[in-house]
């Protein structure tokens, strides 16, 4: 065999080896451009079955888009949900994870609370997403709050119960991250059932969504800068700043100059059904 019939078989082959290459490239850049970031399927499903922060679960069962955007999850290759932007994974985790709830819900009718459900809903590894075995859990602590360090994730994040944050009825999307993220918090603490600033009482009545994640917000650049008077933890004066950027200047006043008492609601974990 000449050196000259060699070089041309080593040419062929590193051509071939090449274009292989590239094909596998431009086809993993085609699949993660295809993902649809404006979530037609779940904005959808979303105002057909969602009204005012409740949900009509027997109507999102029969909604074949619950099912398309579920497959949209799945069908991401890990390799590309890297790639994309901060907001764009925000976006898609914070999305999934409600998609999910959905159909955790949905798989376990009639249920009056997902706590009900056996195995623990949020533990099992039961979802394909971004093209990984996950569990709800790991998307909210390791993804979302973990990973991508973004806490108010804690005011469009919805376990299915009433006392979570009422549901948006639109997707949450990339390009209007900040303004959905920050609406939902204004929202969740003007709602007097979960969150109250008892000026007569002095007394701060908070979700308990502050008292289990409260420390995610130490630090937040978000936060009021308020120095705040009452004696109580770096925590709980962390969680003040944040409630105080949400508020109105007579409550903002109010939590920067007087002492007050912090307390818990009650967590009502019954289904947030219509």
């Amino acid at each position: 065999m000449s050196p000259k019939f060699i070089t041309l078989v080593l040419l062929l082959f590193f051509a071939l080896l090449g274009t292989t290459l590239s094909d596998s490239v431009a086809s993993a850049a085609s699949n993660e451009d295809r993902f649809d970031h404006s979530y037609r399927h779940w904005n959808a499903v979303l105002r057909g079955s969602v009204s005012d922060g409740l949900v009509d679960y027997k109507k999102a069962s029969a909604d074949k888009r619950l099912a398309a955007f579920l497959k949209e999850l799945a069908d991401v290759p890990p390799e590309a949900v890297v790639r994309w932007s901060r907001e764009q994974q925000v976006a898609f985790y914070i999305n999934a994870y409600n998609a999910l709830t959905f159909q955790t819900i949905i798989d376990a009718l009639p249920v009056a609370s997902i706590r009900d459900i056996k195995p623990n809903p949020w533990d099992a590894s039961r979802w394909t997403v971004g093209g990984r075995t996950l569990s709800l859990d790991t998307i909210e602590h390791q993804k979302l709050r973990k990973a991508l360090r973004e806490p108010r994730v804690h005011f469009v994040l919805v376990c299915a119960a009433r006392s979570c944050p009422g549901l948006p009825a639109r997707a949450i999307v990339p390009e209007r991250l900040e303004k959905q993220l920050d609406a939902a918090a204004r929202s969740f603490f003007a709602d007097k059932r979960k969150n109250r600033i008892n000026r007569v009482d002095k007394r701060l009545e908070l979700s308990p969504i502050m008292h289990w994640f409260g420390k995610d917000f130490v630090g937040w650049k978000g936060a009021a800068s308020i120095e705040v008077e009452a004696e109580i933890s770096d925590v709980e004066r962390a969680v003040v700043q944040l409630i105080a950027a949400y508020s109105e200047s007579a409550d903002r006043e109010f939590l920067a100059s007087e002492s007050f008492t912090i307390v818990y609601n009650e967590y009502d974990w019954s289904l947030n059904s219509q």
